[in-house]
């Protein structure tokens, strides 16, 4: 489902939900998006954080660091 930015209040006419400002809107109905978004009470879409697998930048395998570590102190 697609979330996007709340930029005024509204109670949705579709379901009577209310949706204060800074909130989020969830919806995969593209008419509807564009037609609130004409009406100045949505924004743009929110990104979705990542959630990808993996250690990523900056993340080291710390088995590896302790065992480098060691190995360097066992050769001096």
């Amino acid at each position: 489902m697609r979330k996007y930015r709340v930029t005024a209040d509204f109670i949705d006419k579709n379901t009577g939900k209310y949706h204060p400002v800074g909130g989020v809107y969830e919806t995969n109905d593209a008419d509807r998006v564009e037609e609130l978004r004409k009406g100045g009470f949505l924004g743009d879409e929110v990104a979705e954080p990542h959630k990808g697998k993996g250690k990523g930048k900056g993340h080291e395998n710390k088995r590896s660091a302790a065992q480098g570590n060691a190995s360097k102190k066992e050769r001096d």
